[in-house]
């Protein structure tokens, strides 16, 4: 890869939380939230100190007795504590496997792949070993003037239907890894052109979402013709979601006159381990997953 193309993959990735030794290595860090989560984990014969814990047969029969169980690997991606090396070494793979990824998307040209490629680089993580999750998220983008004077959003609720608008990758050290964001449906060439190629940051910097940036104004208009505030449909109609969204935390990655604002609504990816993953519905650029990790990402490492 050229140096000018690797330097616009990584437009954003080398941002680095500047913080005191003694808060940890990894900004979301919690000792006490992965004590319980731990246990949460060993109770069920779980080992929780391993990636790809969600893929033993343990976690799945956890799962089939609690639908949620697969939110809580996530928090534990979230929460739990990495070594120095843990984080050297994973920021190496993730790296090389998310610029190929990021690299399969464009060639492919389609618009919305952002499922299939967040679950593809997710799952070749975890072939790598690497702890990480894949999230379903509200994503709203605020553009420098010169682009657009109004942001774009992408409505977790539309119709009054949940709806996953956007999915990205959490890795540990990357708060965030978008291998998509350039290639979704635009109002104009000048957004797509504006955007990386990939979006990825070490920075962990809150956002707040708003419930108007979570709801479609269609589904708001619909909303106010029954009388009901769009705060009170949240809290009944989906509070679940409110929940994780508490959980995993919202989070924004800047750019160069504007920013990203995830707000992360569900935890999603593919329930198939990569090698189990076929045909059309999950081929970017007309490969399977297995082939860009042999093609793309294993000659690399």
């Amino acid at each position: 890869m050229g140096e000018a193309k690797r330097r616009k993959l990584l437009a954003v990735s080398d941002q680095v939380t500047s913080k005191p030794a003694s808060v940890g290595l990894w900004p979301l860090s919690n000792a006490s939230t992965q004590q319980g989560l731990d246990a949460w984990f060993v109770q069920r014969g779980i080992d929780p100190s391993r990636p790809r814990l969600h893929d033993t047969p343990e976690f799945l029969r956890a799962e089939a007795q609690d639908p949620k169980a697969l939110n809580m690997v996530a928090r534990l991606v979230e929460t739990r504590s990495y070594t120095a090396d843990e984080l050297q070494q994973a920021e190496r793979k993730i790296l090389v496997a998310a610029e190929a990824v990021a690299d399969r998307v464009a060639r492919d040209g389609r618009h919305g792949l952002c499922v299939v490629a967040s679950g593809v680089l997710s799952r070749i993580l975890d072939e790598l070993g690497v702890w990480n999750y894949t999230a379903k998220s509200n994503l709203a983008i605020h553009f420098p003037l010169s682009v657009s004077v109004t942001p774009r959003y992408f409505y977790s609720i539309d119709q009054r239907q949940f709806v996953a608008p956007h999915a990205i990758v959490v890795a540990p050290p990357f708060t965030v890894v978008d291998v998509t964001v350039r290639h979704q449906m635009y109002d104009k060439d000048a957004m797509a052109q504006y955007l990386p190629v990939m979006a990825a940051t070490k920075e962990f910097r809150p956002y707040r979402v708003t419930p108007t940036e979570l709801v479609s104004p269609e589904s708001r208009a619909i909303l106010r013709r029954q009388g009901m505030p769009v705060e009170t449909y949240l809290a009944r109609e989906r509070s679940a979601m409110l929940e994780l969204m508490k959980q995993l935390p919202s989070r924004e990655v800047t750019l160069d006159g504007g920013r990203l604002g995830y707000g992360l609504v569900a935890v999603g990816g593919y329930q198939e381990r990569l090698h189990e993953l076929h045909g059309k519905n999950c081929s970017i650029n007309g490969l399977m997953p297995m082939e860009i990790f042999e093609q793309d990402v294993l000659p690399k490492l």
